[in-house]
């Protein structure tokens, strides 16, 4: 007997402990899947492939010996074994397949050796109990959902060889406090970073080209961010309900602080970033999309610099401790309903365009729409 056929033991409960011969070399398709109450496993030297959700729904199974034999870890191979606490992944395997251990929840150690080249979506899904990850050098992606909802995962490194850093990889790592990420990094992915609520301090390395919508959303302890030059696409809702941040550096050459995108709805760039007090807008920038600053409470004075032409719903709606626009443009393309709305701010426009602001623009603000002559300030 070479293999073990798909489905062979599927939801045998009865099954409790099983040694493989050594002529085994695959474990078939969904083999023990649902077996409740396995709790051991051996295998021996010559098993070289774990197929689709072998050991999906092993609730009992606590630990398991892979030998360096073992070449392919499949999708699913071990979700849902509720108890497995620790597994080492022999040298040889060269992928941890898509939610190979998901649900894992009592996971709290694993080992990856440097023949792994990519990690699979989901992989370590809902692996709540896993503490920290050493990442090697020979892997060059992260998969999507990687370390979804890894909550206790208080450490991790990544190597300088991943490129992309994909979809919700880290969302939901609440205890996560630090992370550098490596040069040759080129993209963050959508909510790469979401909910990381202990995340203090990111570094964002000069050769991102991209971040995706809602990256840093929800990173409630977030104070700080550099974003480099390099970068010449942000996403929507990136630093939303980042309540925590005082200080935003942005070098790029973007051209708005957007509010949706093709990914579909996300929330206001720095909406909710109840501690910001201020920030620099770059020359670069077009655009200031809905929702952009709302309710950022802290904020003080802005400067909305003379490239900007649109500035979109509810911009600075709730921004409550603003007293002072400085909006250079001496026209709008797209004009904003509610854009100060909640705000007590005065509106400061060049010289000589103020009754176009008030009449064709934000009649509702007309009582504090202002001249400024910035060619004198300046």
């Amino acid at each position: 007997v070479k293999t073990v056929p798909d489905s062979y033991f599927i939801t045998a409960s009865s099954l409790r402990e099983i040694t493989f011969p050594k002529s085994i070399t695959t474990i078939g398709l969904l083999a023990f899947k649902g077996c409740t109450n396995l709790t051991a496993v051996v295998m021996s030297e010559g098993v070289k492939t774990i197929n689709r959700e072998s050991f999906s729904g092993c609730k009992k199974l606590t630990n398991i010996y892979l030998p360096e034999s073992v070449t392919s870890i499949g999708y699913g191979a071990f979700q849902y074994c509720s108890s497995l606490t620790s597994i080492s992944i022999p040298e040889g395997v060269t992928s941890i397949g898509d939610e190979a251990f998901e649900d894992c929840s009592s996971l709290k150690s694993i080992s990856i050796p440097e023949s792994v080249t990519s990690i699979g979506e989901w992989a370590f899904y809902n692996c709540s109990s896993l503490t920290s990850i050493s990442i090697p050098e020979s892997v060059t992606s992260i998969g999507d959902g990687a370390f979804y909802n890894c909550s206790s995962l208080t450490s991790i490194s990544i190597p300088e060889s991943v490129t992309k850093i994909e979809y919700m990889a880290f969302s939901n790592c609440s205890s996560l406090t630090s992370i550098i990420i490596p040069e040759g990094v080129t993209s963050i992915g959508y909510g790469a970073f979401q909910n990381c609520t202990r995340l203090t301090s990111i570094i964002i390395p000069e050769s991102v080209t991209s971040i995706g919508d809602r990256a840093f959303s929800e990173c409630s302890s977030l104070t700080s961010i550099r974003i480099p030059e390099s970068v010449t696409s942000v996403g929507g809702g990136v630093f939303y309900g980042c309540s925590a941040l005082t200080k935003v550096e942005i070098f790029c050459s973007i051209s708005s602080f957007p509010y949706h995108n093709s990914s579909g709805y996300v929330y206001g760039f720095f909406e909710g970033c109840s501690c910001l007090t201020s920030i620099s807008i770059p020359e670069s920038v077009t655009s200031i999309g809905d929702r952009a600053f709302s309710e950022c409470s802290s904020l003080t004075s802005i400067i909305i610099p003379e490239s900007v032409t649109t500035i979109r719903d509810l911009a600075f709606y709730g921004c409550s401790s603003l007293t002072s626009t400085y909006i250079k443009a001496t026209s709008l393309r797209t004009y904003g309903k509610d854009a100060f709305d909640n705000c007590p701010t005065i509106i400061y426009v060049p010289l000589g365009s103020e009754e176009t602001y008030k009449k064709e623009w934000w009649s509702e603000y007309s009582w504090r729409i202002f001249g400024y002559d910035y060619s004198a300030a300046e």
